[in-house]
């Protein structure tokens, strides 16, 4: 199925869907592409099953460090 499906039958908005795919949440997903229809995702009907990820902040995993900053004394 397409993501746009997907979106529909999870309850979920297709932005939701897309970053879904993009951190491989959806098990067995594939980025398909052809010269004539360009790239689309193909879902398997069994990622309907899936345990919808968490809301909330990236895990450590997916964040990006953050950069330190140091001051000199006496400025």
């Amino acid at each position: 199925m397409t993501a746009t499906v997907f979106a529909e039958e999870m309850g979920v908005s297709y932005p939701t869907v897309v970053r879904w795919l993009k951190r491989k949440l959806v098990p067995g997903a594939e980025l398909k592409q052809s010269p004539d229809r360009g790239k689309w995702w193909e879902i398997p009907e069994e990622a309907l099953t899936m345990a919808r990820p968490k809301p909330g902040p990236k895990t450590n995993a997916e964040a990006t460090p953050a950069k330190k900053t140091s001051k000199k004394a006496g400025n």
